[in-house]
């Protein structure tokens, strides 16, 4: 790594102004399809997530948008 780069966060938390708490999107940075579905299927085992699913915005950029929506204030 160069000296004074920056190194980017893994996981970031992206909470939209004026959402409520049961929603929140988390962006994974270096990752793709292998993990976003393994831990789609984890997750929503959870009898309390009403919603989780993943996007990969475009095929060149490693990164996932991981949404979760629960039934409640649970996160």
């Amino acid at each position: 790594m160069a000296a004074g780069a920056e190194k980017k966060p893994v996981l970031e938390m992206v909470q939209a102004s004026g959402t409520d708490e049961s929603c929140v999107t988390f962006v994974l940075h270096e990752e793709d399809h292998t993990l976003g579905n393994a831990l789609r299927y984890m997750v929503m085992k959870n009898p309390e997530v009403e919603f989780c699913g993943y996007s990969i915005t475009h095929p060149s950029e490693s990164k996932i948008n991981f949404r979760v929506q629960t039934r409640s204030m649970y996160l």
